[in-house]
């Protein structure tokens, strides 16, 4: 319109001018990135905002989802929204983006003023082509043009930032498990064990989306486990131990062949349901961004207020002993999301920014066995919730010394009651020899299954992996 109103002054010149004084603040800001500063987030509820956030991203998913968080985080991450309240507001960001030079300020002021001032000098060049209401209605008309186009320009970036803002905040209700999932409620009253959970494992064959080759981790497994049953399962790395596992807990659904959980197909059942009634403890469970309080509490989402049996359950993983020993207790945040940020900060070390910036990033170390022994505190509070009836341990205790896996073992077997165990484990100890069922795995499949003494005497796989296990405890072995 205003091109067509302004075609006798040079039409689209006329209407680029209009639009010189916006442009000119987007592309010379003199803005704060080209100064030299360090930045971090003190606020402590944005900073549970993204503590919150970062549980929903991919190498956090086993957790995610066998822990049934979702709607944890969802509730607390609004919950840390409403504290924040609006101390970030659309006045801070813009300073924040723009700090204007008196300099720049001139510049915008002229540049406002251009269309006008080109518009004068062509009514003095052609007087003939204007009269006083032109020039009335083209004033008019770049005035309107220029707040339009300031307009868009900060509405632009303020959708942005909100946009933003949602995809954070809804991010936790986007994590679903890609598997069939039913309707039925678990434990079915007229079909519960009280013992605890019963599976069966007809021809499963899997293999793992986006292997290479398409290589087969089962391959036509069949398996009978049966209510409160102690089972270990043994085998080289890489022969399906903890495959079976993600399938029994409904990380992944079998390729081909079918899964029962007390006679009934698993995915008849609803997932969440399946989950609450199961403590998994494995090596790929991690240390959450959050306190240590909550890294435990989390084991059950219901009881998270719970302080006695927070304190209970670190005692049982074994975790009490060293949380004692630092300074914040279980309200030790190992990696604070400060995140402090420098620019334009020299490398010298000795450079008063650069050592500001590595005290803020300054996180709270701690050993491979304090993290499994927090990741053990975790599945302890769920044991307590009174629901479980599966207990699932795949390789935990690799970083915990003889003596700590002993008696984590033992902890978890003095709750066995009402409850199926299965151990997945490298280490022919004192579990082998008590098990009620061990599977041995090679190569994808069962290479044989029975007692320990059957297997002994039977002298197959079984035998042959114990007994390389016992050479290196005998007189003379290198």
């Amino acid at each position: 319109m205003i091109v067509h109103a302004s075609r006798s002054s040079g039409g689209p010149i006329f209407a680029f001018l209009c639009t010189a004084k916006p442009l000119l603040r987007v592309f010379f800001n003199d803005n704060v990135w080209s100064k030299t500063f360090v930045v971090n987030t003190n606020n402590k509820h944005y900073q549970r905002m993204e503590s919150l956030a970062a549980l929903t991203a991919d190498n956090y998913r086993q957790d995610f989802v066998t822990g049934n968080l979702g709607g944890h985080i969802l509730q607390e991450y609004e919950k840390a929204r409403e504290q924040l309240g609006d101390t970030c507001t659309d006045e801070f960001w813009d300073q924040w983006d723009r700090k204007p030079s008196p300099a720049l300020d001139i510049l915008s002021s002229m540049a406002g003023d251009l269309p006008m001032i080109y518009c004068a000098m062509n009514a003095v060049i052609n007087p003939r082509k204007f009269s006083i209401a032109s020039v009335a209605v083209l004033q008019q008309s770049s005035s309107t043009l220029r707040y339009s186009f300031q307009s868009i320009i900060y509405n632009a970036k303020t959708f942005q930032r909100n946009v933003g803002k949602l995809t954070k905040l809804y991010a936790v209700s986007e994590q679903k498990a890609k598997l069939q999932d039913g309707d039925l409620a678990y434990p079915a009253a007229e079909t519960e064990n009280k013992e605890g959970m019963a599976f069966e494992l007809r021809n499963v064959t899997f293999v793992y989306p986006g292997s290479k080759n398409e290589a087969t981790a089962l391959k036509g497994v069949s398996l009978t486990i049966k209510p409160g049953q102690l089972v270990v399962i043994v085998g080289a790395n890489g022969s399906g131990k903890s495959t079976i596992i993600k399938l029994l807990t409904r990380l992944y659904d079998p390729t081909s062949g079918t899964i029962l959980v007390d006679n009934i197909p698993v995915q008849q059942f609803r997932s969440s349901d399946l989950r609450q009634t199961m403590a998994t403890f494995s090596q790929d469970h991690k240390l959450y961004p959050l306190s240590l309080y909550e890294n435990i509490a989390l084991g059950n989402p219901a009881l998270v207020s719970d302080a006695a049996l927070v304190a209970k359950a670190s005692e049982h993983g074994g975790a009490s002993e060293f949380i004692a020993k630092l300074a914040d207790g279980l309200d030790t945040i190992l990696e604070p999301k400060n995140n402090a940020y420098s620019f334009n900060v020299p490398n010298d070390p000795e450079h008063p920014l650069r050592k500001q910036l590595e005290k803020l990033s300054k996180k709270i170390d701690i050993s491979g066995g304090e993290k499994q022994r927090v990741v053990a505190s975790r599945t302890f509070m769920q044991l307590h919730s009174g629901k479980v009836k599966f207990v699932a341990v795949d390789e935990p205790s690799s970083a915990l010394d003889a003596e700590g896996e002993l008696q984590l073992f033992e902890r978890l077997i003095a709750g066995r009651a009402g409850k199926t165990m299965i151990f997945v484990t490298h280490r022919f100890g004192h579990l082998t020899k008590h098990a009620d069922l061990i599977i041995c795995m090679k190569d994808g499949t069962i290479a044989e299954s029975g007692s320990h003494d059957d297997l002994l005497r039977s002298g197959g796989e079984y035998a042959k992996l114990y007994q390389i296990q016992a050479d290196a405890f005998s007189p003379g072995s290198l």
